[in-house]
């Protein structure tokens, strides 16, 4: 897995690497004030800048916002064209339908006249090829054959101008049917291409509002993780507080127990003075004794000098040895407390904002065995909410070290190791993302780099 937010190492006071006293003693208040104001301004810089990422993210979502509402006024008026269309469509259906009647009707009609036709071209078929003055002069009423010829005549002429008419308004109801079929396919065209531009307006609204909610996860993402961060370090900045003030009670019960030796060591050699002392006035109370006799010996006469057996000598004082210190820093490299690649550096900006890297990264395989780089006493071991298992060492006088992301310990509060004793297991998952190892180390309550320690 990847590496998403970066494990923030516990700021405490020591690490491996060993500081002289006289350093921790120089250091002045002012100095830790400045230092301390730095840094806080290095978080505060950080957290401006992701507020601006997101405001910066907030403006594009809101623009993003007015092309959603241009697009639905679009839609809306598609929409509006679409049932206009429709409206027309469902118009020329009807005048279609009316003239598709009158044309049922029209045909009535001329199936009616032809059957007329059919009649009399059938009583002229009868008559033959007889001509009309035959007729005439063969008849006995021939009034009635002029007043026939008259009506055939009238009846001929209606009957022309019928289908005169008939085939007129034939031809207008087709015209007409033709420029309604023209205008149905023309709404048909129209109505597509408004259809095609509406689903595409629909497609693009889709588009935009995917889009918003993506800036709206980051947005709350950024958020997220800013608070996990600020919590995170307002969690170690009270562990690394509650540690420093065991640690001082530690020092000042250390010097509680210095200041008694001292004052055993004093006692034991004003004792050991006054000895001396007794001893020497001894010495010379009993050379005097011994001059005195020798020079009474010489006025009596020389005498065999005898030993005297048992005769106390003078002892000497015993000097105790020098207290050993041991060294307050150490002035070497330490191992390093895995073999992997360092996979992010101290002081480096994260990628994806928050405070720098106050420590580094090991690019390990989760199980790998954690050791430790230098002996100390362990002051913390276990979970820490928002990352996983850590371990704390005092490894040495006002430097503390943070092994942070483990699996599991396997070291216990107040338990001393040596180097390479074994703390835990590198984890899995969790803030880094991914396998790995943090590895953080504070002197005098400021984040150093561990890289200026270990191999």
């Amino acid at each position: 897995m990847k590496l998403r937010i970066p494990l923030v190492l516990l700021g405490l006071a020591g690490g491996m690497a060993v500081l002289p006293s006289t350093q921790a003693e120089a250091q002045s208040l002012q100095e830790k004030i400045r230092h301390g104001q730095a840094q806080l301004q290095s978080i505060h810089s950080t957290v401006h800048a992701l507020q601006a990422h997101i405001a910066e993210k907030q403006k594009t979502q809101a623009g993003i916002r007015a092309e959603i509402v241009l697009l639905d006024r679009k839609i809306q008026g598609t929409i509006t064209r679409l049932h206009t269309i429709a409206a027309r469509q469902a118009v020329t259906q009807r005048q279609i339908a009316r003239l598709q009647q009158e044309i049922r009707t029209l045909k009535a009609k001329l199936r009616n006249q032809k059957s007329i036709l059919a009649d009399q071209l059938r009583a002229a078929y009868m008559l033959g090829g007889t001509t009309p003055l035959a007729v005439w002069l063969q008849t006995e009423k021939p009034g009635e054959i002029g007043r026939l010829g008259v009506y055939y005549q009238a009846l001929a002429k209606a009957r022309i101008r019928l289908i005169q008419r008939t085939e007129s308004t034939a031809a207008e109801i087709g015209q007409n049917r033709n420029r309604l079929s023209q205008q149905e396919r023309r709404l048909a065209m129209l109505a597509e291409q408004t259809s095609t531009q509406k689903n595409s307006l629909e497609a693009q609204r889709v588009r935009h509002a995917q889009l918003e909610q993506q800036l709206a996860d980051r947005i709350a993402h950024d958020q997220a993780r800013i608070a996990d961060l600020e919590s995170n370090a307002g969690i170690l900045d009270g562990l690394v507080q509650r540690l420093s003030r065991e640690y001082r009670k530690q020092q000042i019960v250390a010097a509680r127990a210095a200041a008694a030796r001292k004052a055993a060591r004093r006692r034991r050699q004003e004792r050991l003075a006054a000895e001396r002392k007794a001893a020497a006035l001894a010495a010379q109370q009993k050379k005097r004794a011994e001059e005195l006799q020798l020079q009474q010996q010489l006025r009596r006469g020389p005498r065999p000098h005898k030993k005297t057996a048992g005769q106390p000598q003078a002892r000497l004082p015993v000097v105790p040895a020098p207290p050993v210190r041991l060294p307050v820093s150490g002035h070497g490299p330490y191992p390093p407390p895995l073999s992997a690649p360092v996979s992010h550096l101290f002081g480096t900006p994260r990628v994806r904002g928050g405070p720098d890297w106050q420590g580094i990264t090991f690019a390990a395989a989760a199980g790998t065995p954690v050791h430790a780089i230098a002996p100390g006493m362990v002051l913390y071991s276990g979970p820490l909410r928002g990352y996983g298992n850590i371990v704390i060492l005092q490894q040495a006088q006002l430097v503390l070290a943070i092994y942070g992301h483990l699996g599991g310990t396997q070291v216990h509060v107040g338990q001393r190791v040596g180097t390479g004793t074994v703390l835990g297991m590198v984890g899995s998952g969790g803030l880094l993302a991914g396998d790995g190892l943090y590895l953080e180390i504070r002197s005098h309550g400021h984040p150093v780099n561990p890289m200026d320690y270990i191999h």
